[in-house]
């Protein structure tokens, strides 16, 4: 069922006994369970008739037969089920086995007085299972993947105007590029950004650039983007107002390692056909950071991709061990990164 459609029915007070949430993008789950807390459950009876469980630590049949008592002085009951791993492939360690039929036979019959929703951040549910299949059929059943392009950035318009603020198509781009694809922190930055300047202002480059707080995960990744362009200089100035704030050379060096392996990753899986979503389930990335590293691998070859994961590797020995200037090794290794680049055929 598309979001916003199931939005709008609970607004209408049009709730359904059981939702199906799946799906990475962790931030607008939690908004939609805000939603339902609001809409469902009247505040003044919100710790009598809201429950939340751990699937993992608490038995389906436990958890359906709350679902099943009358709520307490108010209309409705909701409970939600976290971590409902028995909907997807995996198993993990769980303190307590939950039963599918359970569900099965609770699902021929959900009172009407409770909603029940189940959740889980796995990429996709098991369509394999008979349950599955009969909640689809059954529930309303919710995607929560993560946004990617044109629908990041139509987000974080969206969000703008949530914080009576505006922000054009080129700014959002701006903003996602500075601060990354969370959700969770773009919306710290909008809601901050829109404060600043005023309800009905326009967040703007000069904004983004005085206020937006690059991670230091961020400033290694636009660090690797000056070397991969060929400004040798630029790399080197970032790498040293970052140590300047403090930070630890090894740390650095562990980011840079993350960086590179990534690109060596799409670098390797592109070629075979797989789309950046597909890239981003397997190395655990978020799709924006896989389009990104797929336009710095390009000005490196396999080779010197795995070349230089050598070197780090190494780095981080001598640096651990005593045997190196830490801000010497770094140097040289960005200058090495440089070298490999332009050793690569366009």
């Amino acid at each position: 069922m598309p979001l916003l459609s199931a939005i709008r029915e609970i607004r209408q007070k049009q709730f359904s006994p059981i939702y199906v949430l799946y799906g990475p993008e962790s931030f607008r789950a939690e908004e939609f369970l805000a939603l339902a807390r609001r809409e469902m459950i009247a505040p003044e009876f919100s710790d009598l008739n809201l429950s939340v469980y751990d699937c993992t630590e608490t038995g389906l049949a436990d958890i359906l037969q709350d679902a099943e008592t009358l709520p307490f002085l108010g209309e409705h009951r909701l409970v939600i089920a976290r971590q409902a791993y028995f909907l997807t492939g995996s198993k993990p360690t769980a303190k307590v086995e939950s039963d599918p039929d359970a569900l099965l036979t609770y699902l021929q019959n959900p009172p009407d007085y409770t909603t029940l929703i189940l959740h889980t951040e796995s990429d996709k549910l098991d369509e394999r299972k008979k349950l599955v299949k009969t909640l689809q059929q059954t529930a309303k059943v919710i995607s929560f993947p993560l946004l990617k392009d044109a629908d990041l950035y139509g987000w974080v318009e969206r969000q703008a105007d949530k914080y009576k603020a505006t922000i054009d198509r080129q700014q959002a781009m701006k903003l996602v590029e500075r601060v990354g694809g969370e959700l969770r922190l773009l919306d710290k930055e909008i809601e901050k950004m829109a404060l600043y300047v005023g309800e009905g202002a326009a967040i703007t480059d000069e904004v983004i650039v005085m206020l937006g707080a690059r991670t230091l995960e961020q400033d290694v990744f636009a660090l690797i983007e000056q070397v991969a362009s060929g400004r040798l200089d630029r790399a080197l100035r970032m790498m040293y107002d970052s140590m300047k704030t403090g930070e630890e050379p090894i740390k650095l060096l562990a980011l840079l390692a993350r960086q590179f392996r990534m690109l060596l990753h799409v670098k390797q899986l592109a070629p075979r056909g797989y789309s950046q979503q597909q890239m981003a389930g397997m190395i655990k990335m978020h799709p924006y950071a896989v389009k990104k590293a797929m336009e710095q691998a390009r000005f490196f070859s396999e080779n010197s991709l795995k070349k230089l994961l050598g070197m780090l590797a190494e780095d981080d020995f001598r640096m651990k061990s005593g045997q190196v200037d830490k801000r010497l090794a770094l140097e040289l290794f960005i200058t090495h990164a440089y070298a490999e680049r332009q050793h690569t055929p366009g």
